[in-house]
């Protein structure tokens, strides 16, 4: 491999921490410095924990109808066992998780005192009851006995909500369950083999209508029917393995129900046997220190929310400028999905791209500049602005996952079975040709003894007109014969027909009009 495809691939491999804000990419370097383990790895479970905090203050506006969206991200992260998904989880987490552990304590306190107040309110009401009951049967102040209760019913004590913002291991109707209580919610596993065995993988809409932000319906067995205002968020952690058995079985489902093309897709650069870590807890807490309590200062705003509805999310948009970039750039995406370009076999992810732009830049615009204490010189300075440099620096990361996604499924696109199939063909044709001296042969042998795969009309001509339009073959007929000829060229571009002197004419040979066309490299 030369020294410029060796760059070229690390740069493709290796995530652009030069776009995050500067606090995350010093913590990712510093953790990196400290474990030894994947940088990548490291900011995906960084975007984890912004994403289920971010989904629950902000929104974005979309430059394009000027609706506000959620700004929830999933992610996927394939990783081998050991590379530290449960270990960097767990450190990174840890703010988030003794937050949500102490919500939880708060919560089964007032809801001791709620089933003590509705126990007395109970005991009250069967006494109003009674006291109704007396007064139609005296026929004698029925109207204030009825009065009463009717107050009574308003001052029923309200059933507090379970602070529940993450789910592990559950299935369909656990969240159903969840969600109609608190319709904010993640889903984040560090071992994810049983979501892609589990029946929720099977509900592509709910997980869909997650991310997207819609509202979700569905009928209990009650017979009522809900319909729930969504906002999720995904992080799983899985083996490629165990990925790639999925897709085996599931991928069609998830990839045509259009799942699998909100997520935002790494596979980790293994770091076992290149660690060279450091044991050294309070160096390693010290630096995650300033980390650690700009996070604590954002679950504040998350839990002050929580308790106080009328608190509002923060509505993001883009500058101007930041618009005209994202419509440049737009194009260029477009560009990019069409039949030949770097990402038609991936276009149901690039397609989400802009979106995933203004997901990531409303996470990183927000964490930035989001103030988390009662500083009023810092409130005027939070504009709620995503401005060009945060876009560009979303975007380059939404590249990067791109790339990744493109890498992980190309193998398994119609675009690499083609040029698969082409470099076969072009193989059989080679041989064939230099075993009869460069002397044509009849067309028909390709489908008699060419490649097994190529042995139908349908898979046989899309791949030899490939060759013949990269000029690399062509068809010819010999004067006073239909029985068609596979050629190949002489280096001078002319038709070569090895000993053979008769006369022919060209049937087929380059067409540069195709507008489908583009180059494989065999």
């Amino acid at each position: 491999m030369s020294l410029n495809k060796k760059t070229e691939k690390e740069n493709r491999t290796t995530f652009p921490l030069y776009c995050l804000p500067e606090q995350l990419k010093d913590t990712v370097e510093r953790v990196n410095m400290f474990t030894g383990m994947s940088m990548e790895l490291t900011v995906n479970i960084i975007f984890t924990m912004l994403s289920i905090i971010c989904q629950y203050l902000v929104g974005v506006i979309s430059p394009y109808s000027g609706i506000s969206g959620p700004c929830s991200l999933y992610l996927l992260t394939l990783a081998e066992s050991g590379e530290g998904k449960t270990f960097l989880s767990r450190l990174l987490m840890r703010p988030v998780y003794s937050r949500f552990e102490e919500m939880q304590l708060e919560y089964r306190d007032r809801l001791v005192l709620y089933k003590r107040e509705h126990l007395i309110w109970k005991t009250v009401l069967q006494g109003l009851n009674a006291n109704q009951r007396q007064a139609i049967k005296k026929r004698f102040g029925v109207e204030d006995a009825h009065s009463q209760l009717e107050e009574h019913y308003k001052r029923e004590p309200k059933r507090p909500v379970e602070p529940k913002f993450i789910y592990q291991d559950v299935t369909f109707k656990a969240l159903i369950q969840g969600l109609s209580l608190h319709a904010e919610a993640g889903i984040i596993m560090d071992e994810a083999i049983s979501f892609f065995r589990s029946g929720l993988k099977n509900h592509p809409g709910l997980l869909n209508k997650g991310w997207d932000g819609g509202k979700y319906s569905f009928d209990r067995t009650d017979g009522e029917n809900y319909k729930l205002p969504l906002c999720l968020m995904l992080s799983l952690m899985i083996q490629p393995g165990v990925f790639i058995n999925f897709l085996e079985k599931y991928g069609e489902m998830a990839k045509n129900s259009g799942l699998l093309a909100r997520f935002l897709v790494m596979k980790v650069k293994s770091s076992i046997g290149q660690r060279n870590s450091r044991i050294d807890e309070e160096g390693l807490n010290a630096v995650l220190a300033p980390f650690y309590d700009h996070i604590q200062g954002l679950l504040t705003l998350l839990e002050a929310r929580f308790y106080d509805d009328s608190i509002p999310k923060d509505q993001l948009r883009l500058s101007d400028d930041a618009k005209m970039f994202l419509q440049e750039k737009q194009r260029e995406i477009e560009q990019a999905i069409l039949p030949g370009g770097k990402f038609s076999h991936i276009r149901d992810f690039a397609s989400k791209a802009t979106e995933q732009v203004l997901r990531l830049g409303a996470i990183m615009t927000f964490y930035s500049t989001k103030p988390t204490g009662n500083s009023s010189a810092a409130d005027l300075l939070y504009t709620k602005i995503i401005d060009a440099r945060q876009v560009s620096n979303a975007l380059t990361i939404v590249e990067w996952y791109l790339q990744q996604a493109s890498d992980l499924f190309y193998p398994l696109s119609e675009r690499y079975q083609f040029e698969c199939d082409v470099r076969n063909l072009w193989n059989f044709i080679l041989k064939r040709l230099n075993k009869n001296q460069g002397v044509p042969f009849p067309k028909s042998e390709l489908l008699q003894s060419g490649p097994g795969r190529l042995r139908h009309t349908d898979k046989l001509t899309p791949a030899l007109n490939q060759l013949i339009n990269q000029k690399l073959c062509c068809i010819i007929r010999y004067n006073g014969s239909s029985m068609l000829h596979i050629a190949g060229y002489y280096p001078n571009g002319s038709v070569c027909t090895g000993s053979v002197t008769h006369s022919y004419s060209t049937v087929q040979t380059q067409n540069l009009k195709d507008e489908d066309f583009w180059h494989v490299d065999l």
